[in-house]
């Protein structure tokens, strides 16, 4: 699974607040191979409804790290992700889950999460509609919007899940949406956040890994809640 926001390049802006800006044109194709920062999560599920801030750390291709946050800044649940293994910790209970995303139960978004590699693919190019239709490898056909600026804005698989992106904005050089929810056909949603994400940028090793010391280890389809 490859965790990563879609996405687009644009060129550095010229000037400053005092003198015009230079008009910018996305181009595509351009990979982050990084990525990082604080987020606003809120999901949705047949099983109920959690949310929070936290951080999300991410590593191209299938790697990444959702810690959610207490109200008092600390660790009450954290998401590790490495292609199809899964491990969740609640770092107060000293209690750890592992398995695969099959095993996923609905209070973790077992509907949502498996949906992200089909969400972060590079985006098809914008073309003079701003609705175009792109076969997928498997055969069906899913629709992309886009809006007047070529951004995507919207895309919808074969299946009805769909996926928003919102709220562009440049980082470094790239264009990274800061809002991006994804809806399920069945119902789920989860919906993203972005507060100054680092794109990019190097990433330490260890802070994809968790810490299994002192944790006491359950299957993850057992996992409940924290």
């Amino acid at each position: 699974m490859r965790l990563l926001l879609i996405l687009l390049l644009l060129p550095v802006l010229a000037g400053c607040a005092t003198r015009p800006v230079v008009p910018v044109r996305p181009v595509h194709g351009v990979a982050i191979t990084t990525l990082q920062g604080g987020v606003a999560i809120s999901l949705e599920s047949t099983a109920g409804s959690t949310g929070g801030r936290g951080y999300l750390f991410f590593r191209a291709p299938d790697t990444f790290r959702l810690s959610i946050l207490s109200p008092f800044g600390q660790t009450f649940l954290d998401l590790f992700v490495s292609g199809e293994r899964v491990t969740c910790l609640v770092p107060e209970k000293k209690q750890a889950w592992q398995g695969t995303m099959a095993d996923l139960p609905e209070s973790l978004g077992a509907r949502v999460w498996p949906l992200l590699q089909w969400v972060v693919e590079p985006p098809h190019p914008a073309g003079p509609a701003r609705e175009r239709s792109f076969p997928r490898p498997d055969g069906t056909v899913e629709k992309v919007y886009y809006d007047g600026e070529g951004f995507v804005q919207r895309k919808v698989n074969a299946f009805g899940d769909e996926v928003l992106f919102g709220d562009y904005r440049v980082t470094g050089d790239v264009a990274v949406p800061w809002s991006m929810e994804v809806r399920t056909a069945g119902g789920d949603r989860l919906k993203l956040l972005f507060d100054e994400p680092e794109v990019n940028t190097p990433l330490d090793d260890e802070l994809l890994k968790p810490s299994m010391g002192g944790m006491e280890i359950f299957p993850l389809a057992r996992f409940r809640g924290p």
